[in-house]
């Protein structure tokens, strides 16, 4: 492991902002911490970078300990949601700023900007000023400044939050393709799920001051170990244990059998319904969304929500059959 965490914990007065945080990150690997607002990842993210202490624990990279190491001496580089680009310096000067005041040399300094505004795709806006940028090519520029040191690991403040929807997503795919060319390892804060889903290798749920799941995409996705988990990343169904053993009995086989609490996260996806006269099940509302419909609809006393990607034909007040394959669903801790 690259970057380790043990039992890291940060308080504010009585509030316990982490709680005995325990963390490996992989070299070369792309990890988000998600989470709602207050749950403590751009806590955790400032105590990696140095910016801010820390109450117990220990962090260490590569075998170095960084307890007492100060944020100038770990090597890292940090992207913030605001960009902080300098406003009087050009694009060029901002780039290269971090190697001007480590003294290096005015034509490596000069070599290392040429190469990085040809790697972030703005090679002839070397000499505008950040005003002159839009929001989509200042966080390019603000990535290019932290890549320029050869930073040890790359750090993530939520920086696509001010962009609109559409150049967050270009930025989605552009940051994703530097990092993995480079290799840097890197850890990005954010509360949207889409942008851990697509971006990262493995996603850290954060919930409280604790995490709540480490996993890829896919295994957070399809197998969310919590309630809260399952809730916040995707859309989902949570039935009760009693529910599922009346209403869905083939679903059931797949409790663990352990005496902790457990709640089945249904899939939207995984529900199919059928127009049927007979049916047992109304739909409710219809919600059309581009590439998907949802379908809210009642059935045998519980509203869930069920989505197909071809444009539903189905009605408020019409009666539907339900089919949900027995493999489908997780059991997810309450």
């Amino acid at each position: 492991m690259y970057l380790t965490i043990q039992n890291l914990t940060k308080r504010f007065d009585d509030f316990v902002a982490l709680d005995a945080i325990n963390l490996e990150i992989r070299d070369n690997e792309f990890v988000c911490l998600l989470g709602p607002s207050g749950c403590g990842k751009t806590t955790l993210l400032r105590i990696i970078a140095g910016l801010m202490p820390f109450d117990s624990g220990a962090l260490s990279l590569g075998g170095r300990d960084l307890t007492k190491m100060r944020a100038t001496e770990r090597g890292f580089g940090i992207v913030f949601q605001s960009y902080s680009l300098f406003p009087n310096m050009t694009v060029a000067e901002n780039i290269g700023y971090g190697l001007k005041i480590r003294k290096q040399p005015r034509e490596q300094i000069a070599a290392k900007v040429e190469e990085l505004l040809t790697l972030i795709r703005l090679p002839e806006l070397a000499d505008r000023y950040p005003h002159q940028l839009s929001g989509g090519q200042q966080q390019r520029v603000a990535i290019a400044r932290a890549l320029a040191v050869d930073p040890s690991v790359l750090l993530l403040d939520e920086p696509l939050s001010a962009l609109d929807a559409a150049v967050r997503m270009e930025m989605r795919a552009e940051i994703r393709d530097v990092q993995q060319r480079l290799g840097i390892p890197t850890i990005m804060v954010t509360h949207d799920q889409d942008e851990a889903l697509t971006m990262a290798d493995r996603i850290v749920c954060m919930n409280h001051g604790v995490i709540d799941q480490v996993g890829t995409p896919h295994e957070l996705y399809t197998r969310p170990a919590t309630r809260f988990v399952a809730g916040f990343i995707g859309s989902t169904n949570l039935l009760s244990r009693h529910w599922v053993r009346e209403h869905l009995p083939e679903l059931i086989r797949n409790l663990p059998e352990t005496p902790q609490l457990f709640e089945l996260s249904l899939r939207p996806e995984d529900i199919q319904l059928k127009a049927d006269p007979q049916g047992t099940a109304r739909v409710t509302q219809i919600t059309y969304l581009g590439n998907i419909s949802r379908v809210q609809f009642n059935w045998e006393g519980r509203d869930l929500i069920a989505e197909t990607h071809r444009f539903s034909q189905l009605q408020p007040g019409d009666l539907v059959s339900v089919n949900v394959d027995s493999e489908a669903g997780a059991w997810v801790h309450v």
